[in-house]
């Protein structure tokens, strides 16, 4: 064999080590990834639905199957800058945008239940030395401010989140400050969409239906600005859900284009976020469910309530019946 022949097979064969040695690593992320969305999965409690066994329930005389193909996560938008310094428990703010995010690994089908930061719920509350004191029925963006690390204030919005459910099982959270979302969106070279409804402010003037493209900081603006009235804050939920969808697109079709996005995207990010979600989840999530325009296949679950002016603030009332439809339509399979 000639020399030359033999640097070509030895070059190829590095290569050829390399790739398997990629791919193994990347199989083996996916796996532990799986692993860790599933610690823990129980069935729902709820005195209209009846458990039969460990896998089956039935409600209004329908049965269902726990689809444990699911993965969950509670993403919170908090409403003030450096996500991972704690100012004290009962001062760390509010979370602001907050979404369970669902997403079934073998059809694909991502599910959003989007849950309005002022649902009335019971709210475990903890003392300046971190001691607990009880709860109150308060809103839920409240339940940030108590804990005195970033871990334990999601926590307490997990905690009280997964009461709002009915004991569905989410073990994962990501928290993102709002800056975060505005460095994304400039990473992705900005948000195309049409407004929602008029907003005149000094970093934003738009007429309703009028196109425009959005940067980090208007992008901001545009997902924050909020009226003073009764409604304003199932509007600002609807410009949310729109820009949303429009973000994963971008960054979803970005991120098939290049799979190496993924990382330069979560290393760009890491300042503006914490979570207790792994990079192995983060790519197990990425390689089996993003597809072309990722962000128009997600389905939003709406949830009744009634809505009314507080003593304090705006008060909204979730409907039982319509959450433990959502969850079971969502966290479950129903049996032929």
């Amino acid at each position: 064999m000639s020399k030359g022949k033999k640097v070509t097979i030895i070059i190829l064969s590095i290569l050829l080590s390399i790739i398997l040695a990629l791919l193994g690593t990347l199989f083996a992320l996916t796996h532990v990834g799986k692993s860790q969305f599933h610690k823990g999965d129980t069935h729902i409690s709820a005195d209209a639905v009846n458990v039969e066994d460990e896998n089956t329930i039935t409600y209004n005389g329908k049965k269902y199957t726990l689809n444990k193909n699911i993965v969950s996560v509670l993403v919170m938008g908090i409403d003030r800058d450096n996500v991972n310094q704690s100012y004290g428990s009962g001062n760390n703010g509010q979370a602001d945008v907050i979404f369970v995010a669902t997403i079934d690994t073998k059809t694909k089908k991502t599910t959003i239940i989007p849950i309005s930061r002022e649902t009335m719920v019971d709210v475990n509350l903890y003392t300046a030395d971190g001691k607990y004191a009880g709860s109150n029925h308060e809103q839920l963006c409240l339940a940030y401010a108590y804990g005195n690390t970033t871990e334990e204030n999601s926590l307490n919005v997990l905690t009280s989140v997964k009461r709002l459910l009915f004991g569905i099982n989410i073990n994962s959270y990501i928290t993102i400050e709002m800056n975060g979302v505005k460095k994304l969106t400039d990473l992705v070279g900005g948000i195309e969409l049409a407004s929602l409804e008029d907003i005149k402010t000094k970093k934003l003037e738009l007429s309703k239906g009028q196109k425009i493209t959005l940067n980090g900081e208007k992008a901001l603006t545009y997902i924050q600005y909020r009226g003073d009235d009764v409604e304003a804050n199932n509007r600002r939920m609807a410009r949310q859900k729109q820009f949303l969808s429009t973000l994963m697109n971008r960054t979803g079709n970005a991120i098939l284009s290049d799979f190496s996005k993924l990382g330069k995207y979560y290393n760009t990010l890491t300042p503006y976020f914490s979570t207790n979600v792994s990079f192995a989840q983060i790519t197990y999530i990425a390689q089996n469910c993003l597809t072309t325009n990722f962000g128009d296949a997600i389905e939003y679950k709406v949830i009744d309530g009634a809505l009314s002016q507080g003593e304090k603030w705006v008060e909204f009332v979730a409907d039982k019946d319509s959450l433990l439809q959502a969850v079971i339509d969502t966290f479950y399979i129903e049996q032929n």
